[in-house]
C-alpha cells in the first residue's frame, strides 16, 4: 500500500469523532505516534506530525496496513445507514464530544455529547446545532485563586470542517449579521456550529461567538439569536428539514421564534402557526432553581424583536406574554425558559427528583390549579467514551460484545469475571491514572509559571492506594470542599496507617463565580501543605481529558451536590462503567438508584437538604468506618474480595440504569410521537391553510 493510500483512510478516520469513542482507531493513532498521542490524544495533531517518510514506513509494515483497513471499512459500514433527513434538530449551547472540540463548559456539554453519541449508535436520525466559540479560558492559579487566560481556539486543528457554501445572515436590531457553519461528524449525526468570526461582520459583531456564557446581558441574547435563529435558518441553507426541534435549555429558545415566523411569513395564521410550532418542540429543563435561567430585561427584547413582532402581526404585550408567569406583569424580564415550555408540547425534567422540584418551584405556576404536565427523562452516559480499554474488554468477554447498551439480565455476567481479573485492572488503571497526575501536574504548574522545585509533584499519590476523586464544575451547592472542611480528619485520612488514601480533586470555576473560586483557593491551599501534598492533589485546569484519566482510576467518586439543588449529575454514572464506586447524596439521578451500601453508599439521607457539617461528617463516617476497610479487608495483600464483589455489584445493578441508551429510547419515544402529532395536525387544517400542507 502506497504511502497516500495509507494517509487517505487515517484522514477518514481522523475526519469523524467516533474515534472518540472507537478504541481500535485511538490504538492506530498512538501507534503511528506514541509521544503525540501522549501529548494530546488528539488525531489531528497526530496527522500534522507525520512527515511523508513516517508515512512510508507505516505503509510497509503489513500487520499496521491491515488494522487501518479494518478501522477503515467499519466507519464505512457504521456510516451506510445515516439517514438523509433528520427527525430531530436538536439544539444546545455547548456540545462535549471531544477533548479538543472545546465548545463545552460543563455537565450540560458532556450530556449532550452523550446524546449525539449515542443517538449515532441508535440510529436516531437527529442533527445537531451550536456555536463555536473563538476562545476558551485556560485556569490559572495564584496563591489557589483561579484566574482565566483566553486562549484562541483552532476548529481545524480541532477537526471542524468549514461549509464553505453556506453563509446565513440574521438582523440584530438593524444590523445584518453573516455567519458562517462548521460541520463535526459525530458518527452518523452531524453536528453544525455558527459563528460570526466573518470579514465581512465589522469586529462589534464578529465578537459574538467569542466566549461560552460570558459577558452582559445583552451579548448573551445575540448569542443565542445565533444560535436558535441562525442555527433554525442554517439548517434551511443546508437541505435539513427535521420534524422536531429538541431544546436542551431554555438558551435555545429563540429557535422557536423563527419557526413561528416562517410560518407565518408562508401564510399561516398566527394560531395555527403557534399550534404546529408547539406540536414539534420538545424542551429539556436542567435547572433546580427559577434564578438559574436566563433573564432578558423587557427593553432588549423590544429592541431586537419588536420587527418580529411587527412581521408576526402581533403586539409586544403578546410576546412578552410567551415569556411571563401568568402571575407576571408585561414590564418584569423575559424568561427563555417559560418561552420554551410556552411554545413545546412537550416539557421534560432529567431526573424524577427534578420533575418534582420543576413542578413544585420552578415551572409548575405555568399550569394553574392543576398537576404539570412535565416528563421525566433521567440522562444517562455514553458508556464507550467513559470506560477505560481494560474494562470494556472485560465487559465484551463477560456481558458481550454490545454491552453498552446491554440489559439488567446480560449485566449479571460480571459475576463471571474472576476476581483476579478484575482487581487486576483496576490495579492497572489505578497506575495509570497515578502516572497521568505525576506527568500532567508539574507539567501545568510549570506552564502557569511555578518557579519552585517540582519535584514533589512527579512523585505524588500511591498507586496502590484506595483514591478518591472530587471532580466537577465549582459551584457552591456541589460542595466541591467538603473534604476539606474537616482537615483532622482528612490528614488521618490521608497521612496516618499502613495503607494510606490518595484524595484528588480538579474543576473550574465560571469566571464569574466568586463563591466557586474561594472553594479553590481552600482545596488548593489544602493540597500545597507539605504533609498533605503527597496525598492530597489538586489538578488545574480541568478537560474532558483530565476528567477521562480520573474517572478511570478512582476507586472511590464522591458526589455530593446538596439534596434538590442537582437536576441529575452524569459524572457519578461515568464511574460505574470505570470500575469506581460511587459515595454519594441522594440527589438528581442518583436518587433513584437503588444505592445499598454493596453497590455504593449514600451520604446523609433523602429527609431533605442536610447541613454542610452533616453531610461532611456522613461522607467521613462512610469512609472511615465502612469503605476504606472494607477497600484493606485482604488476607496477606491478596485480592480485596468484597471490594471486587462491590464492584460487580454497582456494574450489575447500575451499568444498564446509567447507560445513555436509556435515555434515548425514551427521547425517542417523545421525538417520534412529537412528529406523528405535528403531522396530524397539519393534515387536519391543510384544507383551510394551503401553506400547510407542506409541513
Amino acid at each position: 500500500m502506497p504511502s497516500k493510500d495509507v494517509k487517505a483512510p487515517l484522514e477518514r478516520l481522523a475526519g469523524n469523532y467516533r474515534w472518540v469513542w472507537d478504541q481500535p482507531v485511538q490504538q492506530i493513532f498512538e501507534t503511528a505516534d506514541p509521544e503525540t498521542w501522549k501529548q494530546t490524544r488528539n488525531p489531528h495533531d497526530v496527522m500534522r506530525s507525520l512527515a511523508a517518510k513516517q508515512l512510508k514506513q507505516l505503509a510497509g509494515n503489513a500487520a499496521f496496513q491491515k488494522r487501518i483497513q479494518e478501522a477503515d471499512g467499519d466507519l464505512a459500514k457504521y456510516l451506510a445507514d445515516k439517514p438523509a433527513q433528520p427527525l430531530v434538530g436538536y439544539f444546545c449551547m455547548e456540545h462535549g464530544v471531544a477533548p479538543d472540540l472545546r465548545v463545552y463548559a460543563g455537565g450540560l456539554g458532556m450530556l449532550a455529547g452523550c446524546i449525539e453519541k449515542t443517538a449515532s449508535d441508535r440510529g436516531i436520525a437527529m442533527v445537531a446545532v451550536g456555536l463555536r466559540y473563538r476562545q476558551r479560558f485556560s485556569q490559572r492559579l495564584s496563591y489557589g485563586w483561579q484566574s482565566e487566560e483566553w486562549v484562541d481556539t483552532d476548529p481545524v486543528a480541532a477537526g471542524l470542517e468549514l461549509c464553505k457554501d453556506v453563509t446565513v445572515h440574521i438582523n440584530l436590531a438593524g444590523e445584518q449579521v453573516a455567519i458562517r457553519v462548521w460541520r463535526a461528524k459525530v458518527g452518523r449525526v452531524d453536528l453544525y456550529l455558527l459563528d460570526t468570526d466573518v470579514e465581512e461582520n465589522p469586529d462589534h459583531l464578529r465578537h459574538i461567538t467569542d466566549r461560552l456564557y460570558m459577558g452582559e446581558k445583552e451579548h448573551r441574547l445575540r448569542q443565542e439569536m445565533v444560535l436558535g435563529v441562525g442555527g433554525v435558518r442554517a439548517l434551511a441553507a443546508l437541505g435539513l428539514t427535521p420534524k422536531v426541534f429538541h431544546a436542551n435549555e431554555g438558551h435555545a429558545g429563540f429557535m422557536c421564534l423563527e419557526r413561528l415566523e416562517s410560518l407565518v411569513t408562508e401564510g399561516v395564521p398566527i394560531d395555527p402557526a403557534i399550534e404546529l410550532v408547539r406540536r414539534g418542540t420538545i424542551f429539556t429543563t436542567h435547572t433546580a432553581v427559577a434564578a438559574g435561567f436566563d433573564l432578558f430585561d423587557r427593553g432588549l427584547i423590544e429592541k431586537y424583536f419588536s420587527g418580529w413582532a411587527h412581521r408576526c402581526g402581533v403586539s409586544m404585550e403578546w410576546l412578552m406574554n410567551l415569556g411571563h408567569f401568568p402571575y407576571q406583569s408585561g414590564h418584569e424580564p423575559f424568561n427563555m425558559a417559560v418561552l420554551c415550555t410556552r411554545l413545546a408540547d412537550y416539557v421534560n425534567a432529567v431526573s424524577r427528583i427534578h420533575r418534582e422540584i420543576t413542578e413544585r418551584d420552578v415551572l409548575g405556576a405555568l399550569w394553574p390549579g392543576r398537576a404539570a404536565p412535565v416528563r421525566c427523562v433521567t440522562n444517562g452516559v455514553h458508556p464507550r467514551t467513559w470506560t477505560p480499554a481494560r474494562m470494556a474488554a472485560l465487559f465484551e468477554r463477560y456481558v458481550g460484545p454490545e454491552w453498552d447498551y446491554a440489559d439488567a439480565e446480560a449485566w449479571q455476567g460480571v459475576w463471571e469475571i474472576p476476581d483476579a481479573d478484575l482487581w487486576q485492572a483496576r490495579q492497572a488503571l489505578r497506575q495509570d491514572m497515578v502516572d497521568f497526575v505525576r506527568w500532567y501536574l508539574p507539567r501545568t504548574l510549570r506552564a502557569q509559571g511555578w518557579a519552585d522545585d517540582l519535584e514533589w509533584a512527579e512523585q505524588v499519590l500511591d498507586p496502590e492506594a484506595c483514591t478518591i476523586v472530587v471532580a466537577r464544575r465549582a459551584a457552591e451547592y456541589k460542595e466541591t470542599d467538603l473534604l476539606v472542611s474537616d482537615l483532622g480528619r482528612l490528614k488521618a485520612m490521608t497521612s496516618h496507617g499502613p495503607r494510606p488514601v490518595n484524595v484528588i480533586f480538579s474543576g473550574l470555576a465560571h469566571p464569574s463565580d466568586q463563591g466557586g473560586k474561594e472553594r479553590i483557593r481552600r482545596i488548593v491551599e489544602c493540597s500545597y501543605t507539605p504533609d498533605l501534598r503527597h496525598n492530597v492533589v489538586y489538578l488545574p485546569d480541568y478537560s474532558m481529558r483530565v476528567a477521562q484519566a480520573l474517572l478511570a482510576g478512582a476507586d472511590i467518586w464522591l458526589n455530593h451536590p446538596r439534596r434538590g439543588d442537582e437536576a441529575c449529575g452524569t459524572s457519578f454514572m461515568k464511574s460505574v462503567f470505570a470500575g469506581g464506586q460511587i459515595l454519594t447524596t441522594a440527589d438528581g439521578g442518583a436518587d433513584e438508584l437503588i444505592v445499598d451500601g454493596y453497590n455504593g453508599w449514600i451520604i446523609c439521607d433523602r429527609s431533605g437538604p442536610a447541613s454542610r457539617e452533616a453531610m461532611a461528617s456522613s461522607a467521613f463516617g462512610a469512609l472511615e468506618h465502612v469503605i476504606l476497610p472494607r477497600y484493606n479487608d485482604r488476607f496477606d495483600d491478596e485480592i480485596p474480595t468484597a471490594w471486587t464483589d462491590g464492584v460487580k455489584q454497582s456494574l450489575a445493578s447500575l451499568a444498564w440504569q446509567v447507560s445513555a441508551g436509556a435515555m434515548m429510547t425514551n427521547y425517542n419515544h417523545l421525538y417520534v410521537d412529537a412528529a406523528r402529532r405535528a403531522r396530524m395536525l397539519a393534515q387536519r387544517v391543510a384544507d383551510r391553510v394551503p401553506a400547510l400542507a407542506g409541513h
